[in-house]
């Protein structure tokens, strides 16, 4: 690992390869306290689930601050479009929990808010569980790898399509969960609550069945003109951050992109999006994303994250997946600053 990969987040500099997982990847990795001291050290577990026929998205999470000893996560999950966290049908989040939640490793820890994941089988399976009686609301799911993970040339990220199947109860109402999603994890470097004096940035991804499955990072391609373009600048100038497509068992790096992300100007929210990705063998991927179930989250209180369900078409084929969208301090000012 160098100083560089240990000083920045996985979204900061572009990445062109991979590497093989191990199952220790999907466990804690505290030798990282040693060679990396920051307060902003992070271990990350994210996953989700949809029902996109009822437009229900959730995403689960937990984020871990190895040098502080400190957790934070939950669960959320939503109908529709909301402009709220606490609009959400569900919403359960703590912002610290001591570590020693954190005992079982990953194998097993538990939230006080009532989130609960055990790990299965490593890079394989993992249940994720929720109840909170007072409000109705309730998930028990499983979730099982589609492909092996995305390892990053870092080794310290990686992405993974995943099916998910089990069930959901929100405010009284049981809905069958049989979704795809793609869940990713991060340890090892430090993720900076700053201020990034820079345009949004976005992740998407999808699974088109069995022979073709994607996850892409990129700012808007500045020849699109975007509504940032001649306020804020992209980092090093190159919009695409990385990404990888999974097509018929291969995994080939994204390499080139250029995408376009409407929003709703009343909120920000994410509504449609243009993305022509380019893989590392010059093929191209042309995807019209329209988004069906949306809310945000803040991560930290310097950015605001857009979580979205979004409807992706490719050549006829259609699926579900996120659009996720990270907007910072300059760029929200820029539109909501004035109200």
């Amino acid at each position: 690992m160098s100083v560089e990969a240990g000083d920045k987040a996985f979204w900061e500099t572009k990445n062109a390869s991979f590497s093989a997982a191990t199952p220790d990847c999907d466990l804690l990795h505290p030798q990282f306290t040693q060679r990396n001291p920051s307060s902003s050290l992070t271990e990350t577990h994210f996953f989700g689930f949809s029902v996109p026929e009822e437009n229900i998205h959730a995403i689960t999470y937990l984020w871990h601050h190895p040098n502080l000893g400190v957790v934070s996560g939950g669960a959320s999950v939503w109908q529709g479009i909301k402009s709220h966290p606490l609009a959400s049908e569900l919403f359960n989040w703590t912002s610290f929990a001591g570590e020693d939640m954190l005992a079982n490793d990953l194998w097993d820890y538990r939230f006080d808010n009532g989130y609960h994941v055990q790990t299965l089988e490593p890079l394989k399976r993992h249940r994720l569980r929720y109840v909170d009686h007072a409000r109705d609301n309730a998930f028990d799911v499983e979730t099982e790898a589609l492909m092996e993970p995305a390892l990053l040339a870092t080794g310290l990220h990686f992405e993974q399509a995943m099916r998910v199947r089990g069930e959901l109860t929100l405010r009284g109402k049981t809905y069958q969960v049989d979704c795809t999603h793609v869940r990713d994890r991060s340890w090892g470097q430090g993720r900076s609550e700053m201020h990034a004096p820079m345009p949004p940035i976005t992740w998407t991804t999808g699974v088109f069945g069995d022979t073709l499955m994607f996850g892409c990072l990129a700012h808007d391609h500045p020849d699109l003109n975007p509504d940032w373009k001649g306020r804020l600048e992209i980092p090093g100038g190159d919009p695409t951050k990385g990404g990888w497509v999974y097509r018929n068992g291969t995994l080939v790096p994204i390499v080139a992109t250029r995408n376009r992300v409407q929003r709703d100007y009343a909120t920000l929210a994410p509504v449609t999006a243009d993305i022509v990705m380019t893989d590392a063998t010059g093929h191209d991927y042309a995807l019209h994303g329209e988004v069906v179930a949306a809310n945000r989250l803040p991560a930290w209180l310097n950015v605001d994250t857009w979580i979205c369900l979004a409807r992706w078409e490719y050549h006829g084929q259609i699926c579900y997946g996120e659009l996720q969208q990270m907007q910072w301090h300059d760029y929200i000012r820029q539109f909501l600053g004035g109200r």
